[in-house]
């Protein structure tokens, strides 16, 4: 997801951190049948499953992987398509497109009738689909009701499958403690209401402020706000943010490079990520620069020890590098990577993540436990299908 390029406005206080919060130009519609192609659009080669009549409960259920995301996700749209052209079948269910959803579930047959179709998931990747982004009735007893109805039953889809991801959200302090257990480096970090002392406490002459939670908030379905990090110079004042904000404060650190790395199941893929600011990739994605890179050594290993430990089969890493060694940043499990691929006119995330979509479902309908990750390179036929330039 990826906010219009030229929206970037300068940041450079505390007090500026809270105002994006009421600031109309930082906000992103995703409702359906809005923005332009890519967003939320079938590519070419998904399988269609079609509506039809209700089949009776006898009916064979067809094994497929099973998305649960939101109309506009253009990765979901990219696998699916991609897995479509293999011939693995896809469906979809979107957290935004609810109101005319036929659902049964049948936990004894380990099936599931969607929209009259039979369906046996075998892999089940829970993605941006938040209850938030569900329309509501006006009746907010109702509306509650409504969302938490659907998120129970989302969050147990998963039972049904013979692999399953997300949603797993591990914060940053969990994160960070599992790095420095391992001796992975790391901001010094505090978390704080009152960021009047974070000069005093963390000393430096820069220091990023940003979310305790997402960077998003979605008051109303499909309208996110976007709270960015800013990074702020000493010695600008760093006020309390009134009513108390819990945020996280840290210290700047220096380096030669940032790298956004993806991990798919065993693969391991990187970017090298050139911006002037931290909300660029959202606010002024004209002024970023990516280019794939093979992640250094110590990268890959960082990555697999913090994917490892968090139990992750996919997440979206961000390191530093300074003198050639990581600086752990943060891991999101739900990472978004086709506004990397779309700069850097690649596919090598989609592929892998295709490659390991389609593993998960042969194992799973042919009955088989599914395996730890692969070497890359097991599924080229993923890589031979894949439109545009050819991916090393």
């Amino acid at each position: 997801m990826a906010f219009p390029s030229g929206r970037l406005v300068a940041e450079v206080t505390a007090g500026a951190f809270a105002r994006q919060l009421s600031a109309s130009g930082y906000v992103l519609d995703l409702r359906p049948g809005q923005g332009q192609r890519g967003q939320g659009q079938r590519e070419q080669g998904q399988r269609e499953m079609p509506a039809r009549e209700a089949g009776s409960a006898g009916e064979e259920a067809e094994p497929c992987v099973l998305l649960l995301s939101r109309s506009r996700d253009a990765e979901s749209d990219a696998v699916g398509g991609l897995l479509g052209k293999v011939g693995v079948p896809v469906a979809r269910i979107n957290v935004d497109q609810l109101a005319g959803v036929d659902l049964l579930i049948d936990p004894a047959r380990r099936s599931v009738r969607l929209d009259g179709r039979w369906l046996a998931p075998t892999v089940t990747w829970n993605r941006h689909f938040s209850p938030r982004a569900i329309d509501g009735t006006g009746d907010p007893v109702r509306d509650l009701f409504r969302h938490e109805s659907w998120e129970a039953v989302a969050s147990q889809l998963a039972a049904l499958s013979g692999a399953s991801m997300g949603p797993q959200r591990v914060g940053l302090l969990e994160q960070q403690a599992l790095a420095r257990r391992h001796q992975i480096a790391i901001p010094r970090t505090l978390v704080m209401t009152d960021t009047s002392r974070a000069w005093e406490l963390l000393g430096g002459r820069r220091l990023v402020i940003k979310a305790a939670d997402q960077h998003f908030v979605e008051a109303s379905p499909g309208r996110l706000s976007g709270v960015f990090p800013v990074i702020v110079t000493h010695p600008d004042p760093l006020p309390a943010l009134r009513p108390s904000i819990p945020v996280i404060v840290q210290e700047y650190v220096d380096h030669d490079c940032e790298l956004r790395v993806y991990y798919v199941d065993g693969e391991v893929v990187g970017f090298d990520v050139r911006k002037q600011s931290p909300a660029d990739l959202w606010l002024a994605s004209d002024r970023v620069e990516i280019r794939p890179v093979d992640p250094p050594g110590p990268v890959v290993a960082a990555t697999r020890c913090l994917t490892a430990g968090l139990g992750l089969r996919f997440g979206a890493l961000d390191f530093l590098l300074r003198d050639g060694a990581p600086v752990f940043l943060e891991v999101n499990p739900d990472g978004d990577w086709r506004w990397a691929e779309q700069k850097s006119a690649t596919r090598q995330v989609t592929i892998a993540v295709a490659r390991m979509l389609r593993r998960l479902h042969l194992d799973a309908r042919d009955g088989r436990r599914p395996a730890g990750g692969r070497p890359a390179g097991t599924f080229n036929l993923l890589r031979f299908l894949s439109p545009g330039r050819p991916v090393p």
